[in-house]
């Protein structure tokens, strides 16, 4: 039997080139696509476990700081009784009458003090800042409870920072920011798949845009909308683009630096880490001594602070968390700025509509 000669119509047609990925191209991207969701879901399950659960599950006081304000014998008898009764629960601090323990407490160096009259026929009070949150109002209501019993004296309580019957449980402040961090986690998420044609200064003018429109919506419906947070909305506009523009920041300063892992590490940050230290559920004084050292240095905790003190301390000591939250934004985003110079943004994966995808690649998927 003859083959037939190139060229004739007889002549076998040549077989087509293949032109999809070899099959185990495919199977190696599908495994990256299951395994990746799977990692990322287990890896917030544990971050939120293991940093909410331990900072949250058994509150008691340390070091809380209380004030002490009377005359000097009064007060130290005082305060024996408070070391024999809870050990280690009080960082006490004297004040030399009423003004000075009011002003303490309005400015957050206390969470609580007791008030010793100059007559020893006199009940002492108690200054309370619910505002402040229901542990330490809780701590220095039963200590005071505790005083007054075995003293025999009636009970003379204040509240300075009193909590509004709009927010009668306090929580609407890290409620807002928990909505706000989850936004820009979301908006930094989305943007590192989807921005692989956008050149670097859209991408930032984006960023920029989200966190004013994001701070706008958050202070609307916390403030005129529900009236929930009224009667600072400047204050609030202010505060909640400051910190949808620092979430966004670390997010973006990370994926710089680490990559895809970067993501989780911001997210690790700001989220779980950051809430369970904020003091919006618990207050650090109340929880593991871990969480009281990070969370003055968080911008969550700097953010739920600096709500509280502008919506229920009428703007006192506001510039240590408002420090705080600049820095975080300033440092972030420079971080952001110097890695783009040196090594460029890299998406994590290129988002393309399916009508662009070709007939093959389509049949093969």
């Amino acid at each position: 039997m003859t083959t037939p000669a190139a060229g004739s119509p007889h002549a076998a047609a040549p077989a087509p080139a293949p032109t999809g990925p070899p099959p185990e191209a495919g199977r190696s991207g599908t495994y990256g696509v299951l395994v990746v969701p799977a990692v990322l879901g287990l890896f917030l399950v544990l971050a939120f476990a293991g940093l909410m659960i331990p900072g949250l599950r058994s509150p008691a006081p340390t070091d809380m700081p209380l004030g002490l304000a009377g005359p000097g014998p009064a007060v130290q008898q005082v305060e024996a009784q408070l070391t024999a009764a809870a050990p280690d629960a009080f960082e006490v601090k004297r004040y030399a009458d009423e003004a000075e323990a009011r002003t303490a407490l309005r400015e957050q160096d206390v969470l609580g003090a007791i008030v010793i009259g100059p007559s020893p026929k006199q009940p002492p009070g108690l200054l309370i800042a619910s505002a402040a949150g229901d542990a330490p109002t809780t701590a220095a209501t039963t200590a005071y409870e505790q005083l007054t019993e075995q003293l025999g004296t009636p009970q003379q309580v204040d509240d300075v920072a009193p909590l509004p019957e709009s927010d009668t449980r306090g929580v609407s402040a890290v409620l807002l920011c928990v909505a706000l961090t989850i936004g820009a986690l979301i908006f930094q998420l989305v943007l590192s798949l989807a921005a692989a044609h956008v050149g670097a200064a859209r991408r930032w003018l984006s960023c920029f845009c989200y966190a004013v429109v994001a701070g706008a919506a958050g202070a609307l419906f916390a403030g005129p909308v529900t009236g929930t947070l009224d009667g600072h909305f400047l204050e609030l506009l202010g505060i909640a683009t400051l910190l949808s523009l620092t979430v966004v920041g670390i997010v973006a300063a990370c994926q710089a630096l680490l990559g895809a892992l970067g993501i989780a590490v911001g997210a690790l940050l700001v989220l779980p880490l950051g809430l369970a230290s904020s003091g919006g559920v618990v207050d650090p004084h109340f929880q593991p001594a871990f969480y009281g050292v990070v969370s003055e240095y968080l911008p969550t905790g700097s953010a739920v602070s600096l709500l509280r003190r502008v919506l229920y301390f009428d703007g006192n000591a506001v510039g240590g968390p408002l420090l705080t939250l600049l820095l975080w934004a300033a440092g972030a985003w420079l971080v952001t700025l110097v890695s783009e110079r040196i090594r460029p943004f890299q998406p994590l994966m290129v988002i393309v509509p399916a009508s662009a995808v070709g007939p093959a690649a389509a049949r093969a998927a």
